[in-house]
């Protein structure tokens, strides 16, 4: 039986002197009995090996999870250390535990920031991300998502990252963060710039058109909650496209430039200023709309924009005109206001420029007139409506006739003959001065060849050029087609330039001058001793002839200045050369001194108000006819 049993049980039986073998003499133990305990032993054994078996199977298991594990995590670090990202840890206490070597790449040394808490406030929010949104998540341990704040590192080089970070918790208790962040600075910046662009102005760093008008249409819904008051201010540069066509378009940003120092200077900290592009600047005036106050304002402003700069190495002084229009007696949303101001500042122009003017209902109905009268000039060209006029030159001693002065008219359809005061302005303004001096020497090279066609004396006859015509790249090419097509000779032609104009842009007048000279134009200097004209400049100009402007010829012989400055004229202009032409000579007192002192020629309503072509033809033909003798081609004034 015994052999049946369990080893152990057999042992241990043995040790306490039991014998199962059933010998003679020993103690009997119950056959069942031994039976069952053992089957206790052999099942003991069997669940012994089972669990051995499974901590062997798991221990294999185990070791295979490790190094899968380690494995894992290697890639993980491989993949951190190429990725732009890094991963972060903080405790309770906001303070960093852990930053991968990733930030390393945006300048920052891991573990240098190893116990220090994160600032989001060094440089201004970015859009999208508020940092009393971020602080609230962080107060209420909730997770945040691409929030991005920015950073100064050394130099003033700033940083901008966007991070998102999860709480830690265990056993409900918080712990601290962990998350992901990267660096968005490149992007961010690129961002910024095309805010910049879009609410500022990219030359004088002004607010522009469109972060202006939503400024001001804060302002009008604040006014309209408080029941507050504004004023607008208008303002347009005076000549700055006289400075940008002659000086060129660097020399008209560096005026803008300082322009807008200027203004922004002069501005307290409730007042706003912006450029709305070109030549034109507004200024918000908050809390102001008396009168009284507003015109100090005005004039302290045209004091300061009128001081003399320095531009292309020429002294240039450019004044304004300013419009204002007030919230809310002109109007109650911002593009009335801007409206009212505008057309204020048109009436400040057309009261002789540098001066300012507030806005008024009678306003609105010249403005009307002003845009129908440049809706209509606008196609006077193509319809036919221009007209010259010619007003004689005469020799000063013996009367006569030595040339013609053109000069523009425009037939309107419902307003009659108007003369060049009345829309020259206006043409200078909109561009239309071009188009209209080009027709106006088309159309006077014409008339002289009709005039020679008839058999008249070969008259010269001088035309006025525009700013914008002498800056025109094609300015030679028109006066040579012009010439061509009448079959003239270039000398038959005399351009007439203010002084005025020659002196915005010596340097570049001149140019201009020596390419109509070698075109063997004639070249005259117009209103001259009105400008700020340099000798020195005056003597390298390749004109033939100066004309004296009527302001100072109206006060002769009797004002002892005008005196004085004509005499000095005709004899500076007879040493360099030049001849002189005194416009204006209304008396005969003033045509006899005018003689006296040597002028060579006179000019005005004395011996010849502007006249049609055919006017003058029957009135001067006999005179200047070929057929007839010199002498009798001679005004009859003494």
């Amino acid at each position: 039986m015994s052999a049946s049993l369990h080893p152990l049980l057999v042992r241990q039986l043995r040790r306490i002197g039991l014998d199962t073998s059933g010998a003679a003499g020993a103690p009997e133990v119950p056959a069942l009995l031994l039976e069952r305990v053992s089957r206790a032993y052999t099942e003991a054994d069997q669940d012994r090996y089972l669990l051995e078996r499974s901590q062997e199977i798991s221990s294999a298991e185990m070791g295979g999870l490790y190094a899968e594990l380690q494995a894992s995590q290697a890639r993980l670090a491989s993949l951190l250390s190429l990725s732009s990202d890094w991963v972060w840890e903080q405790d309770a206490e906001l303070c960093f535990t852990y930053l991968s070597e990733g930030i390393s790449r945006v300048g920052l040394v891991p573990s240098t920031l190893i116990g220090m808490r994160r600032k989001v406030d060094e440089l201004p929010p970015v859009a999208g991300s508020d940092p009393a949104v971020f602080e609230a998540a962080i107060a209420a341990r909730q997770p945040y998502r691409n929030f991005t704040f920015g950073m100064k590192l050394y130099k003033g080089r700033h940083l901008y990252m966007r991070i998102s970070g999860e709480p830690v918790f265990e056993a409900g208790v918080f712990k601290g963060y962990r998350g992901v962040a990267c660096d968005v600075t490149q992007a961010t910046l690129a961002e910024q710039r095309v805010q910049q662009l879009a609410r500022f102005d990219s030359l004088t760093g002004l607010p522009n058109r469109n972060m202006f008008t939503h400024e001001l249409e804060r302002a009008v819904s604040k006014a309209q909650r408080s029941g507050g008051a504004f004023a607008l201010l208008f303002i347009d540069l005076d000549r700055f496209k006289t400075i940008n066509d002659t000086l060129g378009h660097a020399a008209g940003d560096d005026l803008l430039k300082v322009m807008a120092i200027r203004l922004s200077g002069l501005l307290r900290g409730a007042d706003m200023v912006a450029r709305l592009g070109g030549d034109e600047f507004v200024v918000l005036i908050d809390g102001c709309v008396e009168p009284e106050a507003l015109s100090q304002v005005a004039h302290r402003l045209l004091g300061v924009l009128s001081d003399p700069l320095l531009l292309s190495e020429c002294s240039v002084q450019v004044n304004a005109s300013v419009g204002i229009s007030l919230y809310p007696a002109n109007g109650a949303d911002a593009a009335t206001l801007l409206k009212c101001a505008d057309t204020a500042m048109y009436q400040a122009k057309a009261r002789g420029k540098n001066n300012f003017q507030f806005f008024t209902p009678e306003m609105t109905r010249r403005a009307a007139h002003h845009f129908a009268l440049e809706s209509d000039l606008r196609q006077a060209v193509e319809r036919q409506e221009l007209r010259l006029h010619f007003q004689p030159k005469f020799h000063a001693r013996s009367g006569a006739l030595t040339g013609v002065e053109a000069l523009v008219r425009w037939q309107h359809a419902q307003r009659g003959l108007l003369g060049p005061g009345e829309f020259i302005t206006l043409a200078e303004e909109s561009g239309l001065i071009v188009p209209i001096g080009r027709w106006v020497i088309e159309e006077a090279c014409q008339q002289m060849r009709r005039w020679r066609d008839e058999g008249f004396d070969a008259v010269r006859c001088a035309v006025n050029l525009s700013v914008r015509q002498l800056a025109s790249k094609t300015l030679t090419d028109d006066l040579r087609m012009s010439l061509a097509s009448a079959r003239l000779e270039p000398d038959a032609l005399e351009i007439e330039i203010t002084e005025s104009l020659l002196m915005a842009d010596p340097d570049r007048a001149q140019l201009v001058l020596q390419r109509l000279h070698a075109m063997a134009l004639r070249i005259a200097i117009d209103d001259f001793g009105t400008g700020y004209s340099s000798l020195a400049y005056l003597k390298r100009f390749p004109a033939q002839t100066l004309k004296i402007d009527r302001s100072f010829i109206g006060g002769l012989p009797a004002d002892r200045d005008d005196v004085a400055i004509t005499e000095a004229v005709v004899a500076m202009a007879h040493r360099l050369g030049k001849a002189v032409v005194a416009e204006g000579v209304e008396t005969k007192a003033q045509l006899r001194f005018l003689r006296d002192i040597g002028c060579d020629e006179v000019q005005g309503y004395l011996l010849g108000r502007p006249v049609p072509a055919r006017e003058l033809s029957q009135r001067l033909g006999p005179m200047a006819c070929k057929s007839r003798r010199p002498h009798r081609n001679a005004a009859t004034v003494t």
